[in-house]
């Protein structure tokens, strides 16, 4: 009440006070004290109006005659913000004869009441008699603009100007500056600037015209121009109307830099976010801190990527009890998704998406396509799969752009169509993910969404060429494409072109350090460099009379030999060692031990990995050898590997304890159609040194049934048979046999958070085993365990395990253990 008062006595109080000398020669008839008078009227106008109405409402009672004193009360009623009660004596006073001043505060108060009609009445009446009273007339505009009357309020105005501003005269600065006004409540912003800076061009001291036009600028989206403008006259604002054109400057500057985020490329893409940065903090820091610049804030500081600082700034926000808008919640989900802590994100997203309001359903589907993301990551698919194809559904193909009947390409429908299955190729619903994008493939080929998320696919699928060819090919076509730059370096380090992904890493990390996938490739770079130590031991007893019972095998690789004989080659040292009973069945057990120490080259390049060691076997049946390894890639699907080893360390204790050595060849085949159904072939040679020679072929078809983020189920059919040449050998030495086996091998993952996680395994098997000479017998085995890995760097594998397998016709128990290490060592 007290700003609407104060502008009362602006509008009416000089009026008023030329009437003073008038009122006084009236108040000699009503035998009222002139100086007493003029004392409750000068009290009232600077505020005291309790005791000036208690006055005036007195001498009313008394003179009900004298209008002076209804004029005036009625005037001080205005000044005191009791509107009604000024407004109880318009009937009364809206006549012909009624002061214009009394009238225009009749008519303030009848607008400050929100009566509208009666307002345009009474400013009417003013204008009968006093036509080009200003008061009045922009009063009767007010009066139009309350009844949505802003057709009436604009034709009106122009009805005192001439057709074009160019005629315009200095008197006219004035109506030019209502104009301003009237622009203004219609939300034209452009032609109220335009006329206030008309207005200011005819009289460059009118203070409202000024301000009017430098809120005009600021409302039609040129933030700049205005806090420009406005810096020339800071007089005429004040602090808090300087903090808001402020803001409105980093405001926009925000939403400049995220536009310029969507066409520009490398490190320059963020000068204008730096800049807004740079404004928000500017604002914070010249003016009292204000909940909305912190907002934007949070925004930018997600736009650039540095998201630490937008969490610890949500989290001051949310400790000060400060009530957020959904863009500022979704910035801070943005960001602790980012972090890596989808849960916290997840929480944000809902809430972004439950308080939006009309401003924000531009945004609505961004935040439900983070919200599937903080799902998947969260480990909860259904719920992110659900929230993806709910997208799809309500996203339209095509969007209206603002005029009837006129549509174009909605760009965020190859986001919602392509997402559902991203969130199942992330849950290892490989199948279900590739059926919903060869769908998206035939309809629009040549999306690069949709390519991207295609070659993505091929990765998943063990299928690093394809990968490999879709990625190359989408950069031709666009070579400014991130992902595709990411997923070609990713699919070149799959193929051993070590050299290759780190052409392309290094510019990307020095252009784009912030992005996660940049920064995926260089981490897994960074493990390739280091050196490598591979472990695999088991321990076992019972049942193993054609090989060593237990063995220990380590590998301890170095770091590509860059700076020497190139990327592509390590050296390593190699230490196996075997252990075994000779023969269980006998009265008296002996164990063997055998250990083999060597030293070797490992060489990969693309399609081609070679291993060569040359080895020493330091007790029992000392000797010396060499062993090779050779796999040839052909393509994504068929692979042959051959190896050679003359100082195998596998054999059975028997066979060592009797100083027999053996040497192997073997060449195998493998054809895979994908992770989840592949064959392989086998057939190998080994000679012992007793003229024994034996031949193994074996064959084998796995098939994965289940596939899911929990949950896999695989199964192994196998078959194989081998022939030796000699008799009566002091080690297990079959004439012939065959063993036929089935197995299922399941994998529940317990947990997972990003690149950590554990699974169980549990494998069980039967069969059919055949030895020339003896009965056919049952095979079985039961292995369980689990496997922990830890950011690609460090996996463990161990557990436990029992298998029956005859031997001689006697069906013997093996009972054992496993650990298996890999670590890439820092």
């Amino acid at each position: 009440m007290k700003n609407k008062r104060n502008r009362l006595q602006v509008a009416v109080s000089g009026i008023t006070f030329c009437f003073l000398g008038f009122g006084v020669t009236h108040l000699s008839q009503a035998a009222i004290p002139s100086g007493e008078y003029d004392a409750v009227i000068l009290a009232a106008r600077d505020g005291q109006t309790a005791n000036a109405l208690e006055k005036l409402q007195a001498w009313h009672r008394e003179y009900p005659q004298n209008q002076k004193i209804l004029y005036d009360l009625v005037v001080v009623y205005a000044w005191a913000g009791d509107f009604n009660s000024a407004l109880a004596y318009a009937d009364e006073l809206s006549v012909t004869g009624t002061p214009a001043y009394v009238l225009k505060s009749l008519g303030q108060s009848a607008r400050s009441a929100e009566r509208w009609t009666q307002a345009e009445k009474i400013y009417r009446l003013v204008l009968r008699t006093s036509p080009d009273d200003m008061e009045a007339r922009t009063g009767l505009v007010h009066a139009l603009l309350g009844q949505k009357q802003p057709d009436a309020a604009l034709q009106y105005v122009q009805s005192f100007l001439p057709a074009f501003s160019s005629a315009y005269k200095r008197s006219d600065a004035a109506m030019v500056t209502l104009l301003g006004f009237v622009y203004t409540r219609r939300e034209e912003a452009l032609y109220a600037a335009n006329a206030y800076q008309d207005a200011v061009r005819l009289d460059p001291q009118s203070r409202e015209a000024y301000r009017g036009y430098v809120f005009a600028l600021n409302g039609a989206g040129m933030p700049y121009l205005a806090a420009r403008t406005a810096d020339k006259r800071k007089d005429w604002f004040s602090k808090e109307e300087q903090r808001q054109l402020a803001h409105s400057v980093a405001g926009h500057t925000v939403n400049f830099g995220e536009a310029q985020l969507l066409v520009d490329t490398k490190q320059p893409r963020f000068q204008t976010t730096d800049a807004a940065i740079a404004e928000t903090a500017n604002v914070l820091h010249h003016y009292d801190p204000q909940p909305a610049t912190q907002f934007d804030r949070m925004v930018a500081l997600r736009d650039r990527q540095l998201m630490k600082q937008v969490v610890q700034l949500y989290q001051e926000l949310l400790a000060a009890g400060v009530v957020m808008p959904s863009y500022a919640k979704a910035a801070a989900a943005d960001a602790y998704l980012y972090l890596e802590q989808p849960e916290q994100a997840r929480d944000l997203y809902i809430a972004a998406i439950s308080e939006a309001g009309r401003g924000d359903v531009a945004n609505i589907d961004t935040w439900r396509n983070g919200l599937a993301y903080a799902y998947s990551e969260g480990e909860q698919h259904d719920e992110a799969q659900d929230m993806a194809d709910g997208v799809m559904k309500v996203t339209p193909t095509l969007a209206n752009r603002g005029i009837p009947s006129v549509e174009a390409p909605n760009g965020d429908y190859p986001t919602a169509t392509v997402t559902p299955a991203l969130m199942r190729l992330y849950a290892d619903r490989l199948n279900a993910a590739e059926k919903h994008l060869a769908e998206l493939r035939g309809i629009a080929p040549f999306n690069g969404q949709v390519r991207l998320a295609w070659a993505s696919l091929q990765s998943s699928r063990e299928h690093p060429r394809a990968a490999l060819e879709e990625f190359t090919l989408m950069q031709m076509d666009d070579d400014k494409s991130l992902g595709a730059q990411v997923g070609r370096g990713e699919s070149l380090l799959a193929l051993n072109e070590f050299a290759q992904a780190k052409i392309i890493s290094r510019p990307l990390t020095a252009d784009y350090p912030e992005d996660k996938g940049v920064q995926n490739l260089a981490r897994k770079l960074d493990i390739h460099d280091r050196p490598f130590l591979r472990v695999s031991t088991t321990i076992g007893k019972g049942g193993q009379l054609a090989g060593a019972e237990s063995i220990f095998d380590a590998q301890l690789y170095s770091a590509p030999l860059t700076n020497t004989l190139g990327e592509e080659y390590r050296v390593f040292t190699h230490l196996s060692r075997s252990t075994g009973s000779i023969d269980r069945r006998l009265p008296t057990e002996t164990s063997v031990p055998r250990t083999r120490i060597g030293v070797g080259l490992d060489y990969r390049v693309r399609d081609l990995e070679i291993e060569g060691e040359v080895n020493q076997a330091t007790q029992n049946a000392d000797k010396s050898g060499i062993a090779l390894q050779f796999v040839k890639y052909f393509s994504d699907h068929w692979r042959m590997r051959m190896a050679a080893d003359s100082n195998v360390n596998d054999l059975s204790a028997a066979a060592y304890n009797a100083n027999v050595t053996g040497r192997r060849v073997l060449a195998g085949v493998t054809w895979q159609q994908n992770e989840s159904r592949s064959i392989d072939a086998e057939i190998s040679n080994t000679k012992y040194s007793d003229g024994n020679n034996r031949d193994v072929f074996g064959i084998a078809w796995t098939e994965r049934w289940i596939s899911g983020p929990i949950f896999k189920l695989d199964s192994m059919v196998s078959l194989a048979t081998s022939r030796n040449s000699a008799r009566n050998t002091v080690y297990f030495n079959p004439i012939s046999d065959r063993e036929a086996t089935v197995a299922l091998l399941g994998e529940w993952r317990t947990w997972r958070r990003y690149r950590r996680w554990m699974v169980q395994q549990v494998q069980v098997y039967t069969g059919r085993y055949s030895q020339e000479g003896y009965n056919t017998g049952t095979t079985s085995g039961l292995q369980y365990g689990h496997l922990w890995s830890f950011d690609d760097e460090f996996s463990i594998g161990y557990g436990l395990g029992v298998s029956m397998h005859p031997y001689d016709g006697m069906r013997e128990k093996r009972h054992y253990g496993y650990l298996n290490l890999n670590w890439a060592i820092k």
